[in-house]
Protein backbone atom coordinates (compact mmCIF):
# COMPACT_ATOMS: atom_id res chain seq x y z
CA UNK A 1 0.00 0.00 0.00
CA UNK A 2 1.33 3.44 -0.92
CA UNK A 3 2.07 5.88 1.85
CA UNK A 4 -0.62 8.53 2.32
CA UNK A 5 0.52 11.90 0.99
CA UNK A 6 -1.65 14.07 3.25
CA UNK A 7 -3.04 13.70 6.79
CA UNK A 8 -6.60 13.47 5.44
CA UNK A 9 -5.56 10.40 3.44
CA UNK A 10 -5.47 8.45 6.71
CA UNK A 11 -9.14 9.06 7.52
CA UNK A 12 -11.14 5.84 7.28
CA UNK A 13 -8.06 3.66 7.79
CA UNK A 14 -7.80 1.19 10.68
CA UNK A 15 -4.50 0.83 12.56
CA UNK A 16 -3.06 -1.32 15.32
CA UNK A 17 -3.40 -4.96 16.25
CA UNK A 18 -6.41 -6.49 14.49
CA UNK A 19 -7.17 -3.03 13.03
CA UNK A 20 -8.31 -1.93 16.46
CA UNK A 21 -8.29 1.85 15.89
CA UNK A 22 -10.40 3.43 13.12
CA UNK A 23 -9.39 6.99 12.18
CA UNK A 24 -12.53 9.13 11.86
CA UNK A 25 -11.40 12.76 11.86
CA UNK A 26 -8.28 14.96 11.76
CA UNK A 27 -8.17 17.03 14.96
CA UNK A 28 -4.97 18.95 14.31
CA UNK A 29 -1.22 18.70 14.16
CA UNK A 30 1.97 19.74 15.91
CA UNK A 31 5.63 19.95 15.06
CA UNK A 32 6.14 16.18 15.06
CA UNK A 33 2.79 14.54 14.39
CA UNK A 34 -0.84 14.74 13.34
CA UNK A 35 -3.63 13.98 15.82
CA UNK A 36 -6.79 12.12 14.80
CA UNK A 37 -10.08 11.31 16.49
CA UNK A 38 -10.28 7.53 16.40
CA UNK A 39 -12.61 4.80 17.59
CA UNK A 40 -11.29 1.96 19.72
CA UNK A 41 -13.43 -0.76 18.13
CA UNK A 42 -12.53 -3.27 20.83
CA UNK A 43 -14.21 -1.33 23.66
CA UNK A 44 -16.32 1.13 21.65
CA UNK A 45 -14.64 4.25 23.01
CA UNK A 46 -13.36 7.38 21.28
CA UNK A 47 -9.61 8.01 21.63
CA UNK A 48 -7.01 10.37 20.18
CA UNK A 49 -4.32 8.90 17.91
CA UNK A 50 -1.05 10.75 17.23
CA UNK A 51 0.83 9.73 14.08
CA UNK A 52 4.39 10.78 13.19
CA UNK A 53 4.38 13.20 10.26
CA UNK A 54 5.03 11.80 6.80
CA UNK A 55 7.97 14.17 6.28
CA UNK A 56 9.73 12.91 9.44
CA UNK A 57 9.31 9.16 9.08
CA UNK A 58 12.57 8.76 7.14
CA UNK A 59 14.58 10.47 9.90
CA UNK A 60 15.93 7.95 12.41
CA UNK A 61 16.53 10.76 14.89
CA UNK A 62 12.93 11.99 14.73
CA UNK A 63 11.62 8.44 15.04
CA UNK A 64 13.69 7.98 18.21
CA UNK A 65 12.41 11.27 19.57
CA UNK A 66 8.80 10.30 18.81
CA UNK A 67 9.28 6.93 20.51
CA UNK A 68 10.82 8.68 23.49
CA UNK A 69 7.74 10.93 23.70
CA UNK A 70 5.61 7.78 23.94
CA UNK A 71 7.76 6.44 26.79
CA UNK A 72 7.66 9.74 28.69
CA UNK A 73 3.91 10.29 28.36
CA UNK A 74 3.15 6.70 29.34
CA UNK A 75 5.30 7.04 32.47
CA UNK A 76 3.91 10.42 33.57
CA UNK A 77 0.97 9.25 35.62
CA UNK A 78 -0.69 12.52 36.64
CA UNK A 79 -4.31 13.58 36.33
CA UNK A 80 -3.07 16.89 34.91
CA UNK A 81 -1.03 15.28 32.10
CA UNK A 82 -2.71 13.62 29.11
CA UNK A 83 -2.65 9.82 29.49
CA UNK A 84 -1.13 7.45 26.90
CA UNK A 85 -2.75 4.01 26.74
CA UNK A 86 -1.28 2.19 23.71
CA UNK A 87 1.18 2.50 20.82
CA UNK A 88 2.11 0.75 17.59
CA UNK A 89 3.45 1.01 14.03
CA UNK A 90 1.47 1.07 10.77
CA UNK A 91 2.13 -1.37 7.93
CA UNK A 92 4.05 1.45 6.21
CA UNK A 93 6.29 1.89 9.24
CA UNK A 94 4.66 4.99 10.74
CA UNK A 95 4.83 4.98 14.57
CA UNK A 96 1.73 6.12 16.47
CA UNK A 97 0.35 6.18 19.99
CA UNK A 98 -3.08 6.34 21.62
CA UNK A 99 -4.14 9.01 24.13
CA UNK A 100 -7.28 9.74 26.05
CA UNK A 101 -9.65 11.88 23.98
CA UNK A 102 -10.06 15.25 25.69
CA UNK A 103 -13.36 17.10 25.26
CA UNK A 104 -13.02 20.83 25.64
CA UNK A 105 -10.67 23.47 24.29
CA UNK A 106 -7.10 24.65 24.61
CA UNK A 107 -6.23 27.72 26.64
CA UNK A 108 -5.30 29.36 23.33
CA UNK A 109 -8.80 28.84 21.95
CA UNK A 110 -10.31 30.21 25.14
CA UNK A 111 -8.13 33.34 25.05
CA UNK A 112 -8.95 33.97 21.39
CA UNK A 113 -12.60 34.11 22.40
CA UNK A 114 -12.44 35.76 25.84
CA UNK A 115 -9.19 37.81 25.42
CA UNK A 116 -8.33 37.55 29.13
CA UNK A 117 -9.44 35.66 32.23
CA UNK A 118 -10.20 36.73 35.79
CA UNK A 119 -7.66 36.37 38.59
CA UNK A 120 -9.55 33.44 40.12
CA UNK A 121 -9.86 31.45 36.86
CA UNK A 122 -6.26 32.13 35.87
CA UNK A 123 -4.86 31.00 39.21
CA UNK A 124 -7.12 27.92 39.28
CA UNK A 125 -5.86 26.81 35.86
CA UNK A 126 -2.20 27.58 36.52
CA UNK A 127 -2.14 25.78 39.86
CA UNK A 128 -3.33 22.62 38.10
CA UNK A 129 -0.59 23.04 35.49
CA UNK A 130 1.92 23.39 38.34
CA UNK A 131 0.70 20.10 39.81
CA UNK A 132 1.25 18.31 36.50
CA UNK A 133 4.70 19.85 36.06
CA UNK A 134 5.61 18.98 39.65
CA UNK A 135 5.16 15.30 38.80
CA UNK A 136 7.33 15.63 35.67
CA UNK A 137 10.08 17.69 37.32
CA UNK A 138 10.40 15.33 40.30
CA UNK A 139 10.92 12.43 37.93
CA UNK A 140 9.55 9.07 36.88
CA UNK A 141 11.01 5.61 36.36
CA UNK A 142 11.24 4.17 32.84
CA UNK A 143 12.21 0.58 32.05
CA UNK A 144 14.54 0.13 29.09
CA UNK A 145 16.40 -3.06 28.15
CA UNK A 146 15.84 -4.49 31.60
CA UNK A 147 17.24 -1.42 33.36
CA UNK A 148 15.19 1.02 35.43
CA UNK A 149 16.05 4.65 34.72
CA UNK A 150 14.95 7.47 37.00
CA UNK A 151 14.45 10.58 34.86
CA UNK A 152 13.37 14.17 35.41
CA UNK A 153 11.36 15.74 32.58
CA UNK A 154 11.30 19.41 31.53
CA UNK A 155 8.51 20.20 29.06
CA UNK A 156 10.34 23.03 27.17
CA UNK A 157 7.32 24.00 25.06
CA UNK A 158 4.68 25.26 27.48
CA UNK A 159 2.24 27.61 25.76
CA UNK A 160 -1.54 28.16 25.71
CA UNK A 161 -1.87 25.63 22.87
CA UNK A 162 -0.44 22.86 25.08
CA UNK A 163 -2.73 23.48 28.05
CA UNK A 164 -6.07 21.75 27.46
CA UNK A 165 -9.17 22.60 29.49
CA UNK A 166 -12.05 20.20 30.09
CA UNK A 167 -15.34 21.41 31.54
CA UNK A 168 -16.37 19.44 34.62
CA UNK A 169 -18.99 19.85 37.34
CA UNK A 170 -16.30 21.32 39.61
CA UNK A 171 -15.01 23.76 36.98
CA UNK A 172 -12.23 23.83 34.40
CA UNK A 173 -9.86 20.87 34.58
CA UNK A 174 -6.41 21.45 33.06
CA UNK A 175 -4.19 18.89 31.34
CA UNK A 176 -0.74 19.39 29.82
CA UNK A 177 -0.25 17.92 26.34
CA UNK A 178 2.58 17.51 23.80
CA UNK A 179 5.78 16.34 25.49
CA UNK A 180 7.32 15.90 22.03
CA UNK A 181 10.36 18.09 22.71
CA UNK A 182 10.60 17.45 26.44
CA UNK A 183 14.10 17.50 27.90
CA UNK A 184 15.22 14.51 29.96
CA UNK A 185 17.63 15.55 32.70
CA UNK A 186 19.65 12.34 32.39
CA UNK A 187 22.15 12.48 29.55
CA UNK A 188 22.89 8.75 29.66
CA UNK A 189 19.23 8.03 28.97
CA UNK A 190 18.51 10.86 26.52
CA UNK A 191 20.14 9.38 23.42
CA UNK A 192 18.76 11.90 20.93
CA UNK A 193 21.33 14.30 19.49
CA UNK A 194 19.23 17.41 18.91
CA UNK A 195 20.66 19.21 21.93
CA UNK A 196 22.47 21.69 19.66
CA UNK A 197 19.20 22.89 18.12
CA UNK A 198 16.63 25.22 19.58
CA UNK A 199 13.36 23.42 20.16
CA UNK A 200 10.29 25.27 21.32
CA UNK A 201 8.26 28.38 20.63
CA UNK A 202 10.17 31.66 20.57
CA UNK A 203 7.35 33.62 22.18
CA UNK A 204 7.39 31.45 25.34
CA UNK A 205 10.98 30.18 25.48
CA UNK A 206 13.21 30.92 28.47
CA UNK A 207 16.43 32.93 28.06
CA UNK A 208 18.57 29.86 28.79
CA UNK A 209 16.80 27.88 26.06
CA UNK A 210 17.46 30.63 23.54
CA UNK A 211 21.12 30.82 24.56
CA UNK A 212 21.51 27.11 23.89
CA UNK A 213 22.13 26.04 27.49
CA UNK A 214 22.04 22.23 27.49
CA UNK A 215 21.46 21.43 31.15
CA UNK A 216 18.22 23.35 31.68
CA UNK A 217 15.88 22.47 34.53
CA UNK A 218 12.29 23.06 35.64
CA UNK A 219 12.89 26.79 36.05
CA UNK A 220 12.76 27.08 32.25
CA UNK A 221 9.15 25.87 32.42
CA UNK A 222 8.49 28.40 35.21
CA UNK A 223 9.60 31.22 32.89
CA UNK A 224 7.22 29.98 30.18
CA UNK A 225 4.42 29.78 32.75
CA UNK A 226 5.15 33.40 33.69
CA UNK A 227 4.60 34.49 30.08
CA UNK A 228 1.36 32.48 29.91
CA UNK A 229 0.02 33.90 33.19
CA UNK A 230 0.94 37.43 32.06
CA UNK A 231 -0.94 37.00 28.76
CA UNK A 232 -3.92 35.30 30.39
CA UNK A 233 -4.42 38.20 32.81
CA UNK A 234 -3.61 41.10 30.46
CA UNK A 235 -4.19 39.90 26.90
CA UNK A 236 -0.72 41.20 26.00
CA UNK A 237 2.88 40.01 26.01
CA UNK A 238 5.39 41.45 28.52
CA UNK A 239 7.52 43.21 25.89
CA UNK A 240 4.95 45.36 24.08
CA UNK A 241 5.04 43.44 20.80
CA UNK A 242 1.30 42.72 20.76
CA UNK A 243 0.28 46.38 20.64
CA UNK A 244 2.00 46.84 17.27
CA UNK A 245 -0.22 44.20 15.66
CA UNK A 246 2.36 42.49 13.47
CA UNK A 247 4.47 39.36 13.57
CA UNK A 248 7.97 39.70 14.96
CA UNK A 249 11.06 37.83 13.82
CA UNK A 250 12.88 35.18 15.80
CA UNK A 251 15.64 37.68 16.50
CA UNK A 252 13.19 40.11 18.09
CA UNK A 253 11.92 37.49 20.53
CA UNK A 254 15.44 36.28 21.31
CA UNK A 255 16.56 39.81 22.14
CA UNK A 256 13.46 40.51 24.23
CA UNK A 257 13.70 37.34 26.32
CA UNK A 258 17.44 37.62 26.90
CA UNK A 259 17.93 41.38 27.25
CA UNK A 260 14.78 43.47 27.61
CA UNK A 261 13.08 43.91 31.00
CA UNK A 262 9.39 42.89 30.94
CA UNK A 263 6.81 45.59 31.48
CA UNK A 264 5.19 45.47 34.95
CA UNK A 265 1.94 43.53 34.76
CA UNK A 266 -0.16 46.29 36.31
CA UNK A 267 1.08 48.81 33.74
CA UNK A 268 -1.06 47.05 31.11
CA UNK A 269 -4.48 48.47 30.28
CA UNK A 270 -7.16 46.99 32.50
CA UNK A 271 -4.65 45.48 34.95
CA UNK A 272 -4.27 48.50 37.24
CA UNK A 273 -6.38 46.92 39.99
CA UNK A 274 -4.77 43.48 39.97
CA UNK A 275 -3.29 42.51 43.36
CA UNK A 276 0.28 43.73 43.81
CA UNK A 277 1.11 40.33 45.28
CA UNK A 278 0.05 38.66 42.03
CA UNK A 279 2.22 41.03 40.02
CA UNK A 280 5.16 40.11 42.27
CA UNK A 281 4.60 36.42 41.52
CA UNK A 282 4.41 36.90 37.74
CA UNK A 283 7.41 39.22 37.52
CA UNK A 284 9.49 36.80 39.57
CA UNK A 285 8.71 34.05 37.06
CA UNK A 286 10.02 36.35 34.30
CA UNK A 287 13.47 36.96 35.76
CA UNK A 288 16.23 36.45 33.19
CA UNK A 289 18.42 34.41 35.54
CA UNK A 290 16.96 31.06 36.64
CA UNK A 291 18.29 31.51 40.19
CA UNK A 292 16.11 34.63 40.59
CA UNK A 293 12.88 32.77 39.75
CA UNK A 294 10.93 30.40 41.95
CA UNK A 295 13.08 27.40 42.81
CA UNK A 296 10.33 24.93 41.88
CA UNK A 297 6.77 24.74 40.61
CA UNK A 298 5.71 23.72 44.14
CA UNK A 299 6.93 27.10 45.37
CA UNK A 300 5.13 28.86 42.51
CA UNK A 301 1.94 26.91 43.24
CA UNK A 302 2.03 28.00 46.89
CA UNK A 303 2.63 31.63 45.92
CA UNK A 304 -0.41 31.56 43.61
CA UNK A 305 -2.50 30.01 46.37
CA UNK A 306 -1.47 32.77 48.79
CA UNK A 307 -2.65 35.36 46.25
CA UNK A 308 -6.03 33.69 45.80
CA UNK A 309 -6.92 33.19 49.48
CA UNK A 310 -6.93 36.92 50.38
CA UNK A 311 -8.92 37.58 47.19
CA UNK A 312 -11.65 35.18 48.29
CA UNK A 313 -11.80 36.43 51.89
CA UNK A 314 -11.55 40.16 51.26
CA UNK A 315 -14.92 41.86 52.16
CA UNK A 316 -16.45 44.36 49.81
CA UNK A 317 -16.68 47.66 51.74
CA UNK A 318 -17.62 50.85 49.86
CA UNK A 319 -15.35 53.82 50.60
CA UNK A 320 -17.05 57.20 50.93
CA UNK A 321 -15.69 60.55 49.79
CA UNK A 322 -12.50 59.05 48.32
CA UNK A 323 -11.42 59.24 44.68
CA UNK A 324 -8.28 57.52 43.43
CA UNK A 325 -6.83 58.52 40.07
CA UNK A 326 -4.67 56.04 38.21
CA UNK A 327 -3.09 56.71 34.78
CA UNK A 328 -4.03 54.35 31.96
CA UNK A 329 -1.27 52.90 29.74
CA UNK A 330 -1.66 52.08 26.06
CA UNK A 331 -3.78 49.01 25.18
CA UNK A 332 -2.16 45.76 24.11
CA UNK A 333 -3.42 42.75 22.19
CA UNK A 334 -2.23 39.14 22.16
CA UNK A 335 -0.72 37.26 19.26
CA UNK A 336 0.23 33.70 18.30
CA UNK A 337 3.42 31.87 17.43
CA UNK A 338 4.14 28.30 16.41
CA UNK A 339 6.71 25.83 17.70
CA UNK A 340 9.98 26.18 15.80
CA UNK A 341 13.14 24.09 15.63
CA UNK A 342 16.31 25.80 14.45
CA UNK A 343 20.07 25.50 15.16
CA UNK A 344 21.47 27.71 17.91
CA UNK A 345 24.13 30.07 16.57
CA UNK A 346 27.19 29.82 18.78
CA UNK A 347 27.49 33.53 19.47
CA UNK A 348 23.91 33.60 20.73
CA UNK A 349 25.16 31.63 23.73
CA UNK A 350 27.18 34.61 24.97
CA UNK A 351 26.08 36.22 28.14
CA UNK A 352 23.47 38.90 27.71
CA UNK A 353 23.23 42.18 29.66
CA UNK A 354 21.76 41.69 33.09
CA UNK A 355 18.10 42.35 33.35
CA UNK A 356 16.40 45.24 35.03
CA UNK A 357 14.22 43.88 37.80
CA UNK A 358 11.08 45.92 38.38
CA UNK A 359 10.53 46.77 42.01
CA UNK A 360 6.95 46.33 43.07
CA UNK A 361 5.82 48.44 46.02
CA UNK A 362 3.28 46.82 48.34
CA UNK A 363 -0.12 48.38 48.53
CA UNK A 364 -0.77 50.59 51.57
CA UNK A 365 -4.08 50.30 53.40
CA UNK A 366 -6.36 53.22 52.78
CA UNK A 367 -7.60 55.29 55.77
CA UNK A 368 -11.35 55.61 55.72
CA UNK A 369 -12.32 59.27 56.38
CA UNK A 370 -15.03 60.18 58.84
CA UNK A 371 -18.35 61.49 57.62
CA UNK A 372 -17.76 65.03 58.87
CA UNK A 373 -14.16 65.30 57.59
CA UNK A 374 -12.55 66.00 54.23
CA UNK A 375 -8.89 64.95 54.08
CA UNK A 376 -6.49 65.69 51.21
CA UNK A 377 -3.51 63.36 51.59
CA UNK A 378 -0.04 64.18 50.35
CA UNK A 379 0.89 61.53 47.69
CA UNK A 380 4.54 61.31 48.79
CA UNK A 381 3.68 60.20 52.34
CA UNK A 382 3.80 56.39 52.45
CA UNK A 383 2.45 55.83 55.98
CA UNK A 384 0.23 58.77 56.91
CA UNK A 385 -0.38 59.19 60.60
CA UNK A 386 -3.85 58.41 61.96
CA UNK A 387 -5.64 61.78 62.39
CA UNK A 388 -6.73 62.73 65.87
CA UNK A 389 -10.41 62.89 66.80
CA UNK A 390 -11.90 66.12 65.45
CA UNK A 391 -14.84 68.30 66.25
CA UNK A 392 -17.43 68.92 63.54
CA UNK A 393 -16.22 72.48 63.06
CA UNK A 394 -12.50 71.65 62.83
CA UNK A 395 -10.18 70.45 60.04
CA UNK A 396 -6.59 69.55 60.88
CA UNK A 397 -3.76 69.38 58.37
CA UNK A 398 -0.53 67.75 59.44
CA UNK A 399 2.68 68.39 57.57
CA UNK A 400 5.64 66.18 58.43
CA UNK A 401 9.16 67.43 58.03
CA UNK A 402 11.44 64.41 57.68
CA UNK A 403 14.71 66.31 58.15
CA UNK A 404 16.74 65.43 61.20
CA UNK A 405 17.81 68.16 63.62
CA UNK A 406 21.49 68.42 64.57
CA UNK A 407 20.85 67.35 68.16
CA UNK A 408 18.03 64.81 67.94
CA UNK A 409 17.31 62.09 65.37
CA UNK A 410 13.57 62.45 65.06
CA UNK A 411 10.96 63.83 62.71
CA UNK A 412 9.74 67.36 63.16
CA UNK A 413 6.04 67.95 62.89
CA UNK A 414 4.28 71.17 62.05
CA UNK A 415 0.65 71.38 62.91
CA UNK A 416 -1.64 74.13 61.83
CA UNK A 417 -5.09 74.30 63.29
CA UNK A 418 -7.75 76.47 61.91
CA UNK A 419 -11.17 76.81 63.35
CA UNK A 420 -14.00 77.59 61.06
CA UNK A 421 -16.66 79.90 62.34
CA UNK A 422 -19.27 78.55 59.96
CA UNK A 423 -19.11 74.77 59.49
CA UNK A 424 -22.26 74.81 57.36
CA UNK A 425 -20.56 76.82 54.55
CA UNK A 426 -17.77 74.50 53.37
CA UNK A 427 -17.64 76.13 49.95
CA UNK A 428 -16.02 79.29 51.30
CA UNK A 429 -12.38 79.95 50.45
CA UNK A 430 -11.22 80.36 54.07
CA UNK A 431 -12.49 76.82 54.89
CA UNK A 432 -10.62 75.15 51.96
CA UNK A 433 -7.21 73.66 52.69
CA UNK A 434 -4.85 72.72 49.87
CA UNK A 435 -1.89 70.48 50.42
CA UNK A 436 1.04 70.30 48.07
CA UNK A 437 3.36 67.26 47.94
CA UNK A 438 6.46 69.41 47.74
CA UNK A 439 5.65 72.52 49.78
CA UNK A 440 2.64 73.24 52.02
CA UNK A 441 0.54 76.21 50.98
CA UNK A 442 0.34 78.07 54.29
CA UNK A 443 -2.80 80.21 54.65
CA UNK A 444 -2.29 83.92 55.26
CA UNK A 445 -3.76 83.83 58.79
CA UNK A 446 -1.21 81.29 60.12
CA UNK A 447 0.72 82.86 62.97
CA UNK A 448 3.82 81.97 64.92
CA UNK A 449 1.73 81.09 67.96
CA UNK A 450 -0.06 78.43 65.96
CA UNK A 451 3.21 76.85 64.82
CA UNK A 452 4.67 74.16 67.07
CA UNK A 453 8.00 73.78 65.23
CA UNK A 454 9.11 75.96 62.37
CA UNK A 455 10.42 74.04 59.32
CA UNK A 456 14.17 74.16 58.78
CA UNK A 457 15.42 76.60 56.16
CA UNK A 458 18.69 74.72 55.53
CA UNK A 459 17.19 72.12 53.20
CA UNK A 460 17.36 74.26 50.05
CA UNK A 461 21.17 74.41 49.63
CA UNK A 462 21.44 70.68 50.43
CA UNK A 463 18.81 69.93 47.79
CA UNK A 464 20.72 72.04 45.29
CA UNK A 465 23.96 70.16 46.00
CA UNK A 466 22.16 66.81 45.63
CA UNK A 467 20.67 67.99 42.34
CA UNK A 468 24.11 68.81 40.92
CA UNK A 469 25.43 65.44 42.09
CA UNK A 470 22.47 63.66 40.48
CA UNK A 471 23.04 65.42 37.15
CA UNK A 472 26.69 64.38 37.26
CA UNK A 473 25.84 60.76 38.00
CA UNK A 474 23.31 60.68 35.16
CA UNK A 475 25.94 62.01 32.78
CA UNK A 476 28.48 59.41 33.85
CA UNK A 477 25.90 56.61 33.63
CA UNK A 478 24.89 57.77 30.17
CA UNK A 479 28.53 57.73 29.04
CA UNK A 480 28.94 54.12 30.20
CA UNK A 481 25.51 53.05 28.86
CA UNK A 482 26.09 54.45 25.36
CA UNK A 483 28.00 51.40 24.06
CA UNK A 484 25.00 49.23 25.06
CA UNK A 485 22.20 51.54 23.95
CA UNK A 486 23.76 52.52 20.61
CA UNK A 487 23.80 48.98 19.09
CA UNK A 488 20.24 48.41 20.24
CA UNK A 489 19.14 51.61 18.52
CA UNK A 490 20.86 50.44 15.35
CA UNK A 491 19.12 47.07 15.59
CA UNK A 492 15.74 48.74 16.05
CA UNK A 493 16.45 50.85 12.96
CA UNK A 494 17.19 47.67 10.99
CA UNK A 495 13.98 46.06 12.24
CA UNK A 496 12.05 49.16 11.18
CA UNK A 497 13.40 48.87 7.63
CA UNK A 498 12.45 45.20 7.56
CA UNK A 499 8.91 45.81 8.80
CA UNK A 500 8.44 48.57 6.20
CA UNK A 501 9.61 46.14 3.46
CA UNK A 502 12.59 48.35 2.58
CA UNK A 503 14.73 45.29 1.91
CA UNK A 504 17.63 47.03 0.14
CA UNK A 505 17.91 49.48 3.02
CA UNK A 506 17.64 46.66 5.57
CA UNK A 507 20.40 44.68 3.83
CA UNK A 508 22.67 47.72 3.68
CA UNK A 509 22.25 48.55 7.38
CA UNK A 510 22.58 44.94 8.55
CA UNK A 511 25.77 44.43 6.54
CA UNK A 512 27.43 47.34 8.32
CA UNK A 513 27.02 45.93 11.85
CA UNK A 514 30.55 44.96 13.05
CA UNK A 515 31.26 41.40 14.18
CA UNK A 516 32.22 42.50 17.69
CA UNK A 517 28.84 44.18 18.20
CA UNK A 518 26.48 42.72 20.80
CA UNK A 519 23.68 42.67 18.19
CA UNK A 520 25.74 41.19 15.34
CA UNK A 521 23.99 37.81 15.34
CA UNK A 522 20.54 39.41 15.47
CA UNK A 523 21.51 41.65 12.56
CA UNK A 524 22.77 38.64 10.57
CA UNK A 525 19.47 36.82 11.03
CA UNK A 526 17.54 39.86 9.81
CA UNK A 527 20.03 40.33 6.95
CA UNK A 528 19.32 36.86 5.56
CA UNK A 529 15.57 37.26 6.08
CA UNK A 530 15.63 40.49 4.05
CA UNK A 531 17.72 38.86 1.33
CA UNK A 532 15.14 36.09 1.03
CA UNK A 533 12.25 38.57 0.92
CA UNK A 534 14.08 40.60 -1.72
CA UNK A 535 14.62 37.45 -3.79
CA UNK A 536 10.90 36.62 -3.65
CA UNK A 537 10.08 40.20 -4.64
CA UNK A 538 12.44 40.03 -7.63
CA UNK A 539 10.92 36.70 -8.63
CA UNK A 540 7.44 38.23 -8.61
CA UNK A 541 8.75 41.01 -10.86
CA UNK A 542 10.10 38.49 -13.36
CA UNK A 543 13.76 39.03 -12.42
CA UNK A 544 14.43 35.31 -12.14
CA UNK A 545 18.21 35.33 -12.51
CA UNK A 546 18.71 38.00 -9.85
CA UNK A 547 16.40 36.22 -7.42
CA UNK A 548 18.19 32.90 -7.97
CA UNK A 549 21.57 34.55 -7.49
CA UNK A 550 20.57 35.96 -4.08
CA UNK A 551 19.26 32.65 -2.74
CA UNK A 552 22.14 30.54 -4.05
CA UNK A 553 25.05 32.83 -3.21
CA UNK A 554 24.06 35.44 -0.63
CA UNK A 555 21.90 33.72 1.99
CA UNK A 556 24.10 32.06 4.60
CA UNK A 557 23.70 28.29 4.93
CA UNK A 558 23.90 28.72 8.72
CA UNK A 559 20.91 31.04 8.75
CA UNK A 560 17.59 29.75 10.15
CA UNK A 561 15.89 30.99 6.97
CA UNK A 562 18.13 28.96 4.62
CA UNK A 563 16.04 25.72 4.54
CA UNK A 564 12.95 27.70 3.56
CA UNK A 565 14.90 29.70 0.98
CA UNK A 566 16.39 26.53 -0.50
CA UNK A 567 12.97 24.94 -0.76
CA UNK A 568 11.63 28.09 -2.48
CA UNK A 569 14.47 27.98 -4.99
CA UNK A 570 13.92 24.30 -5.74
CA UNK A 571 10.18 24.76 -6.27
CA UNK A 572 10.23 28.04 -8.19
CA UNK A 573 13.66 28.85 -9.62
CA UNK A 574 15.59 25.61 -10.25
CA UNK A 575 14.42 25.21 -13.84
CA UNK A 576 15.27 28.74 -14.92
Amino acid sequence: MNSPSTPNSWIGRSLGDNNRYRLDKLLGGGGMGDVFLAMDTRIGKQVALKLLKDTLVASKEMRRRFEREIEICAALDSEHIVQVTDCGVTTEGYPFYIMEYLRGQSLRQMLLREKRLSVERTINIMRQVCQGLQHAHKGVTIERQGTANRIQVVHRDLKPDNIFLENTDSGEFAKIVDFGIAKIRNESFDQTNLTSAFLGTFRYASPEQLRGVIDIDGRADIYSLGIIIYETLSGADPFGFSVKERNYSEASWIFAHTSEPPKPLRSQLGCENLPAQLEDVVMRCLQKKPENRFASVEELNLALQNVLVPQQKRPSVPVQEETIYQPKPSPNQGSYDETISRPIIESEKKSQPEETIPQIQPEQPAIKPKKEETIAQIPAVVNPAQPAKLQKEETIVQVKNTQKSSSENHQEETIYQYKSSQAQKLNKQEETIVQNARKPNYPPDATLAETVVKPSQKSLPIAAILSFMLVGLVGIAGWFAYPIVSPNLALNDIKSSQSNKKYDECIDKSSKVPQNSSVYQDAQIILNECRFELAKKLHSEGKIEEASQIIRNEISKDSPIFPEAKKYWEENLRGW
